[in-house]
């Protein structure tokens, strides 16, 4: 296979599950607080329960605990900085409420940069091992990324971004994949702690994300319990995805 073949592989795997996760946030039409509070819980525990089961052992188990500390770290500043980036004075389209979710989306899709390129690595590096190998890893990660594409989605939504902008994001998150799939094409045997690096980075990213913006906009917009049952039934879906597969 040539560099634009696994490029091509890799964003078809990484964009797929992140664009039908798009789609099913649009077809959720105008929705209630209730329901987006919801999906933002479910969101979380996808996300909290992922990062528990699984960046954060496989870190720990390829890279030890100065990498996945420093990887942590980077990951927190990478977020902080990304935050005080992202150009207000150029979203002026957005006020208050639509502002506020706008940053959340864009927040939540840099978390999941870091989390798509170390996959994208390893479909690539398993591709060249095995080409059975490369797919089925390749399925897994577009199933798993289905959650993680309505996480991007809804706040797209609630900030009243055109059905087919958010299609469009979505599917672009898989720009991450294409680019780790090309990577782990060409390099093959990367260093461990490179990839134990970029998944605690993304760890970090995600439990801010989880913590700092998905809950506690949760449980403003619904302090009802169906929240906390979303939150626990992604969560229990995160485990799924994790060991069930």
């Amino acid at each position: 296979m040539s560099i634009i073949d696994y490029l091509i592989m890799g964003f078809i795997f990484g964009g797929i599950g992140t664009s039908i996760g798009g789609l099913i946030s649009v077809l959720i039409y105008k929705p209630s607080d209730k329901l987006i509070s919801g999906i933002l819980s479910f969101a979380a525990g996808i996300m909290l329960s992922v990062t528990s089961f699984d960046l954060m052992p496989k870190a720990y188990e390829i890279g030890g605990f100065f990498i996945v500390t420093l990887g942590l770290a980077i990951g927190l500043i990478i977020v902080f900085f990304a935050k005080d980036m992202i150009p207000v004075d150029k979203l002026k389209q957005y006020k208050g409420k639509k502002l506020s979710y706008i940053k959340m989306s864009l927040i939540i899709i840099i978390s999941l940069s870091l989390h798509n390129f170390p996959e994208g690595v390893a479909v690539g590096s398993s591709y060249v091992y095995s080409n059975n190998l490369g797919i089925k890893i390749g399925i897994l990660i577009a199933a798993h990324d289905i959650p993680e594409g309505i996480s991007v989605g809804v706040p797209l939504i609630m900030a009243g971004v055109s059905p087919v902008m958010v299609i469009i994001i979505t599917l672009l998150t898989g720009v991450p994949t294409a680019m780790g799939a090309v990577f782990g094409a060409l390099v093959g045997g990367i260093s461990d702690y490179f990839i134990a690096f970029c998944l605690s980075a993304a760890a970090s990213s995600m439990l801010y994300v989880s913590a700092n913006e998905l809950i506690p906009e949760a449980n403003i917009l619904y302090k009802g319990k169906s929240s906390s049952l979303m939150l626990l039934l992604g969560f229990m879906c995160g485990c799924y995805i994790s060991f069930g597969f």
